[in-house]
């Protein structure tokens, strides 16, 4: 399979520098974010060092916004719809999308619903495939594929770390399994968020191993790790920390080659 990473792993250095040496230790390509800073120019960056750009995560702060009518609801909307056209005009087809923010759920709201069929209907519009992922409130994903799941504008992007430490037996990944367009692969404790590098937390790999195989998944590994959310990585470098991920990553490899 080919082997991603999230280019925004740390924030210790500057974009072009994660990207060079993520490229140096052999990874296919990456998952960029969609900061102020680099919305314009990343896709360039990337470029520059041969690596694809599997998809962009559009920004998820204060997304329940479009459920809830808010005073920022317009601007939420409108950064979303912005992610869209900006990546179109790169070539890059697939944006993962939080469907909510945070542990306290929006209701469900004929408002919200309008928001999410006109953000699909762009995409549509533009040849993007919005990938919502499963975060701390899975069940909007119900809300949201029940509704929209048809679409061809519409996919999953499955995140095993989440899992792990909002909705532990979930099963989020065989519930939308036939929907899976890209995948989220971190650890942690089973308690915090951490986006640690694979086999450093308590995750059991195996199990899904075995659930990408029955699903005939042949998408990439993306790495959604962080070098910074963790004392475990403090002492080394951030060449060192890609060093790391990449082994993981051929490890995790091999081990759904052999489930």
């Amino acid at each position: 399979m080919k082997l991603n990473m999230f280019a925004d792993f740390t924030s210790a250095i500057p974009l072009e520098e994660r990207l060079g040496i993520i490229k140096e230790h052999g990874f296919d390509g990456v998952m960029l974010g969609f900061s102020e800073e680099y919305k314009h120019i990343q896709f360039e960056l990337a470029d520059k060092f041969g690596l694809a750009v599997e998809n962009v995560h559009s920004p998820f702060d204060r997304m329940n916004s479009l459920w809830e009518k808010r005073s920022d609801s317009t601007a939420i909307y409108n950064r979303t719809a912005d992610c869209i056209r900006i990546c179109a005009e790169n070539n890059v087809s697939k944006i993962v999308v939080h469907p909510t923010d945070g542990l306290v759920p929006p209701q469900v709201t004929v408002f919200g619903m309008k928001n999410f069929d006109g953000l699909i209907s762009t995409a549509a519009n533009y040849g993007i495939k919005l990938l919502f992922e499963n975060i701390q409130l899975p069940d909007f994903l119900d809300v949201l594929f029940g509704k929209f799941g048809v679409s061809e504008s519409v996919g999953f992007c499955y995140d095993v770390g989440h899992e792990n430490c909002f909705t532990k037996g979930d099963d989020r990944l065989m519930k939308h399994g036939s929907l899976l367009e890209a995948l989220h692969i971190h650890d942690n404790d089973g308690n915090s968020d951490s986006h640690m590098l694979p086999f450093d937390g308590n995750i059991n790999y195996e199990p899904f191993a075995k659930k990408l195989k029955t699903l005939g998944y042949e998408g990439a590994l993306s790495l959604e790790v962080f070098k910074d959310r963790s004392e475990k990585y403090a002492q080394i470098s951030p060449a060192e920390f890609v060093e790391k991920a990449k082994q993981a990553a051929q490890k995790l490899d091999l081990l759904i080659a052999e489930a």
